[in-house]
């Protein structure tokens, strides 16, 4: 039995299909970590979401930003882009139940005998991992229960830095950030939404969230969907899933293998 985990899909489909032709992926054996943004930009999505979707058991995710910004879009609260994908989803005989999957995955994902923590992301330097699990479910647990039209409603992207004292939708808010959207900050933690790209081509004072200094989950091992394409060494703890003309699955063990192909 092996696990996997895979970065950005972003409804691409055939490519999803020829990385598990190529790490022959059984799924009665083998167990498939997805690290979110399955949709938009390509224009399978739909075909994305059914496939993962029926491998229950054999495959989980984390929720990205795109998987939010559709949730948004089909609930009426956000403005579709011109280029986005999505129409076949919401279209879809099996919308309401695709949606409703989607709004009841995770943001984060452990698992203590591998030993390894799966985000699309990244997570805040200040965090401890307990108050990421915990803060992670005060949005999930909103996002999947009766309220979620609400959370979608004051979903916004502009709440950048962490306090404790934060509430109410500015505190779900920075959390889901954090969780889909992070990239870059300054080294005292406060998210740049803006900058992305090559780490060598970025403002002085800029580093990926993983470089935060002390940053108290440093521990971890850390796999996240690189879709900031950061270009930086290796580092410590942690394993960037590349999605920028490639699709990239990571052979999580003692020693992680990873297998590419390119889009």
């Amino acid at each position: 039995m092996s696990t996997y985990a895979i970065g950005s899909v972003k409804g691409d489909y055939q490519s999803l299909k020829k990385l598990l032709d190529t790490i022959r992926f059984d799924p009665e054996q083998d167990r498939l970590w997805f690290s979110g943004n399955l949709v938009n930009e390509g224009q399978e999505s739909l075909q994305v979401l059914r496939h993962i979707k029926s491998l229950g058991k054999a495959a989980l995710m984390v929720l990205g930003a795109q998987e939010l910004h559709l949730l948004g879009v089909a609930s009426g609260y956000a403005q579709a882009n011109a280029d986005d994908t999505f129409d076949e989803i919401l279209n879809a005989p099996d919308r309401d139940e695709l949606l409703k999957w989607l709004r009841q995955r995770s943001l984060i994902h452990h698992d203590s005998k591998l030993n390894f923590t799966l985000v699309h992301a990244g997570i805040p330097g200040e965090w401890t991992f307990s108050q990421a699990l915990t803060f992670a479910y005060e949005v999930e647990s909103v996002l999947s229960g009766s309220n979620y039209a609400a959370f979608l409603e004051n979903r916004k992207q502009d709440q950048s830095r962490w306090h404790a004292k934060l509430r109410g939708w500015k505190r779900l808010n920075f959390i889901a950030n954090a969780y889909t959207v992070m990239k870059y900050c300054n080294e005292q933690g406060k998210l740049d939404f803006k900058a992305s790209g090559a780490i060598d081509s970025q403002a002085q004072g800029l580093v990926p969230w993983y470089r935060v200094p002390e940053r108290t989950t440093a521990k971890l091992n850390v796999v996240f969907a690189d879709d900031a394409n950061f270009t930086d060494s290796s580092f410590p703890g942690i394993y960037p899933l590349s999605s920028h003309g490639t699709l990239s699955a990571l052979k999580l063990s003692a020693e992680p293998e990873t297998i590419t192909i390119p889009r």
